[in-house]
């Protein structure tokens, strides 16, 4: 790892040194145990032993747990920084070095910074993240994750952020960012992804549709009309009719009614069921 880790490392020392006990002063589990478990290479495995380890006092697991900030599954990122943040000195020691590393130039790094910015949950991280979503020399997987940590965080004043990606070339980002949007808090409308639900790609559309249908937002009874009587996707056509169905406007008996004699039973099934709630 780089010099910053070796700073991390010291601070967690000092953090741990205003703490009495010992290595199991915690709710459980040990160092050894977490590094047994990462040796297993079972994500499961490691997960529940860093559940267990949420408030053990232990200056032998920082360096196991902070390899994990940068493991490869996103899993384990997330719950490494879920136990890191239960540690007020390391959390802000990674803070600052995820904040640099989501500004570079490695993709790789900058997704692995988003997903503990995203994990940490703090407002301050928006700008930094929104900027990573936006740039077009990162990976797409880097910028998807960046989009998820803003959906994690749930600020409004990420909607901006969140709005520019679902225009992004990448469906996995778009994906990411019609996902994100229902996760932010108290969201008032789902008017950006009225678009969404004539994307390119099947599984935006499907979401789209759905995150219209859970705000209840009329703006996309349109749109959602015309998937269900015309998306060649039946997971579109169902999650329209659904949408409908939450929506709840008479107007939409006509889709909904025709839906009924759809190929798919799993379509014909939803706008039945939407009808009786008109």
């Amino acid at each position: 790892m780089r010099t910053m880790k070796t700073n991390i490392l010291a601070a967690a020392v000092v953090g741990l040194l205003t703490f009495a006990g010992t290595a199991h002063a915690g709710r459980g589990g040990s160092a050894a145990r977490i590094q047994n478990a990462v040796a297993t290479g079972s994500t499961d495995a490691i997960i529940a032993e860093l559940e267990r380890a949420e408030r053990l006092i232990c200056d032998a697991c920082t360096p196991t747990v902070l390899d994990l900030i940068d493991h490869d599954k996103y899993e384990l990122r997330e719950v490494a920084a879920w136990w890191i943040a239960r540690r007020p000195v390391l959390k802000a020691q990674l803070t600052e070095r995820s904040t640099t590393d989501l500004a570079g130039s490695d993709s790789r790094l900058a997704r692995n910074a988003a997903d503990v910015l995203g994990t940490f949950r703090h407002p301050q991280a928006i700008p930094a993240l929104a900027a990573a979503a936006a740039r077009t020399d990162l990976s797409s997987e880097a910028r998807m994750a960046a989009v998820r940590a803003l959906g994690t965080i749930g600020h409004r004043n990420a909607n901006t952020a969140l709005v520019a990606a679902m225009g992004d070339g990448d469906a996995t980002v778009r994906l990411a960012a019609a996902t994100s949007w229902l996760q932010v808090r108290k969201q008032a409308n789902a008017a950006p992804l009225v678009a969404l639900v004539g994307d390119a790609d099947g599984d935006v559309r499907a979401k789209a549709a759905a995150v219209i249908g859970e705000l209840k937002d009329a703006s996309g009874r349109a749109a959602l009309e015309a998937a269900l009587t015309g998306d060649a996707n039946p997971v579109v056509r169902r999650n329209a009719a659904w949408a409908l169905g939450r929506i709840g406007d008479a107007g939409s008996r006509a889709a909904l009614t025709a839906a009924t004699t759809d190929a798919s039973s799993l379509v014909r099934q939803t706008a039945k069921a939407a009808l009786a709630g008109l």
